[in-house]
């Protein structure tokens, strides 16, 4: 008897017994130039070559998952060995993959995931269900589109506001309809240099969002993400600007710890307001955003 792939696959979806049998962080380094300051940002330097890790969810069977790469040097770090061994590995070995749902929310109640672990042991095990069911994982979760539009966006600090304004022209070019400015964030842009955060410069940020907008015309969508450095009060300024500029909406522009400033800055402005992005709690506080 022949039994085609994609019958293999449905079985093996659907019934045979399948268990984790091992979770790996694998290393590799890939060349960089982004590095950590003291403030706890980044900035850009000479290239170099860093570490950076990718989970593995191997089965009893053989099939793997992995997640997505991890980013920037010390914004997602992958698990530690130690963290693999005693935190992950007993409480996902053993268990069938399939069951994602109980397993997230196993890691939810567990003190010793991190959010960013759940989220990566998360992705990996979506990717191991497309492999199983022959399928991209888009379609197993009832993907309804074979595309989505994308928006470009900045590297936060890259210079003046003429080369925001460059970089905004050459993604045009591309063909990108919507793009997103990260202005100044934990940089002085008058001495050109790592700074705390706060005080901020909103009216640098601005100057940089009227050459974006200037250099593009009035058919592009444009959006800033300032990523929390603003007070209250230099959020309702800025937004106040972004509405003259016909920004698309302001992104993280205050400390996400707080929301009653996010209310209120709502009822302020007419743009949209974005967050939260880096509240944590997972859909747990996001509900509280909601509402």
């Amino acid at each position: 008897m022949i039994v085609s792939g994609s019958s293999i696959a449905m079985n093996t979806l659907l019934g045979e017994s399948m268990k984790i049998a091992d979770v790996q962080v694998i290393r590799f380094s890939v060349e960089a130039e982004d590095y950590g300051t003291k403030w706890g940002y980044g900035q850009r330097g000479p290239k170099r070559r860093v570490p950076r890790g990718l989970i593995k969810i191997t089965t009893d069977d053989g099939e793997s998952g992995f997640d997505t790469q991890y980013g920037w040097d010390g914004y997602y770090e992958p698990p530690s060995v130690e963290e693999t061994e005693n935190i992950i590995k007993p409480l996902l070995v053993g268990e069938d993959p399939r069951n994602i749902e109980k397993l997230w929310q196993w890691m939810m109640a567990h003190r010793g995931f991190s959010e960013t672990t759940i989220g990566s042991i998360d992705c990996a095990l979506w990717d191991l269900m497309g492999k199983l069911a022959n399928s991209p994982t888009y379609q197993v979760l009832g993907g309804a589109r074979d595309k989505v539009k994308a928006y470009a966006s900045t590297y936060p600090n890259l210079g003046n506001p003429d080369v925001y304004a460059e970089h905004a022209k050459e993604a045009v070019a591309r063909g990108y309809k919507a793009f997103k400015v990260h202005a100044y964030i934990f940089w002085d842009p008058i001495n050109d240099c790592p700074a705390p955060g706060k005080p901020a410069f909103p009216k640098q940020d601005i100057e940089v969002c009227e050459s974006v907008r200037a250099a593009v015309g009035n058919d592009i969508v444009l959006m800033l993400d300032p990523w929390s450095v603003y007070t209250y009060q230099e959020s309702l300024m800025v937004g106040r600007q972004l509405e003259k500029l016909d920004y698309y909406w302001l992104e993280h522009p205050m400390d996400e710890r707080r929301m009653e400033p996010y209310k209120q800055l709502t009822k302020e402005l007419d743009i949209n307001i974005m967050g939260p992005e880096m509240e944590p709690g997972s859909f747990y506080t996001r509900a509280n955003w909601a509402f």
